[in-house]
């Protein structure tokens, strides 16, 4: 069985829904259970991803998280990712006593093929295999941390749990997120790239392709991964919708949305709460070129709009 963990509120809950979703439908290999962190999920809500699950024969296991655990990490909810869930899936190593090994995922992505390679990833002798964040590969994010290694993404992780348990890495990730406080950008993140600096491996970028990856100009990116990049283009295992402009935002124009609009509509939870206005939305559909921004199409490589249809 292929172990998958996400970690949810309230808000995210309908996104949760949509990678259940894409993991039903494209996780075929093996059997599937995915087990949700949570913190006070409305007992409607919790049938409705239930039920998700079910239609899609994944199995899904409910843990709420205490969040007193985590109630000295720093967090910020001026910005998309800063609230204090960011920080449970650091908790997964004693939430899961049970397994050894876990996949996590983010809840702003989907699955796009078998996580069976994924799964089957080595992490003996290690704590974490994640991809590399192509955004933050420069001088100035590696010198802030004080790392020479690629930065790391955590939005998907393979967590080698014996080894977080045999060397303590939970305790180490959050005394380090506490005495650094507000001085971190990417909380959660940045912490597992500094303390984990030498007790990591790398995966393949295919496994967290991101809008990113379209972009036409890839000199920002380190000169050795762009053939990898290309390849990840078009033949993406995740796709990760980093940064703040969602799928599901007003006016959403990026690659992948299309292809998220497909697991979202499978869902069958066709309607996001955080979706508002409601006035800018009928205009957006009557006028649908009022959502294009002409720096998109002049950053975005040729053909990007048909990917994945």
């Amino acid at each position: 069985m292929i172990h998958i963990a996400c970690c949810s509120n309230e808000k995210l809950a309908p996104m949760f829904g949509v990678v259940v979703t894409s993991i039903g439908i494209n996780v075929t290999s093996d059997d599937v259970m995915v087990c949700l962190l949570h913190n006070g999920l409305k007992s409607s809500t919790i049938k409705r991803l239930q039920t998700i699950a079910d239609r899609y024969k994944v199995v899904l296991k409910f843990l709420e998280i205490d969040l007193g655990i985590l109630k000295d990490c720093p967090t910020n909810d001026k910005i998309h990712y800063g609230n204090i869930m960011m920080y449970a899936r650091i908790l997964l190593p004693s939430m899961l006593p049970n397994l050894d090994k876990v996949i996590y995922l983010d809840c702003d992505l989907v699955v796009c093929k078998d996580l069976k390679s994924l799964w089957e990833t080595d992490v003996n002798n290690v704590a974490v295999a994640m991809a590399p964040d192509l955004w933050y590969q420069d001088k100035e994010t590696l010198g802030r941390l004080g790392i020479s290694n690629n930065y790391l993404n955590s939005g998907v992780i393979v967590m080698n749990l014996d080894y977080w348990r045999k060397h303590d890495v939970q305790n180490r990730l959050l005394e380090y997120i506490i005495d650094k406080g507000n001085e971190l950008i990417y909380n959660d993140q940045d912490a597992l790239n500094v303390i984990l600096n030498d007790e990591r491996r790398q995966l393949s970028a295919r496994y967290n392709v991101t809008q990113y990856y379209f972009h036409r100009n890839l000199d920002n990116y380190p000169t050795e991964m762009h053939e990898e990049i290309r390849k990840a283009r078009i033949d993406p295992v995740v796709f990760h919708y980093l940064g703040p402009t969602k799928p599901w935002s007003l006016g959403c124009y990026l690659p992948g949305k299309k292809l998220f609009m497909k697991y979202q509509k499978a869902s069958g939870w066709r309607h996001f709460t955080i979706q508002k206005y409601v006035f800018k939305r009928i205009i957006y559909t009557l006028f649908p070129q009022m959502k294009k921004k002409a720096w998109e199409n002049k950053t975005y490589i040729e053909g990007w709009e048909s990917c994945f249809e």
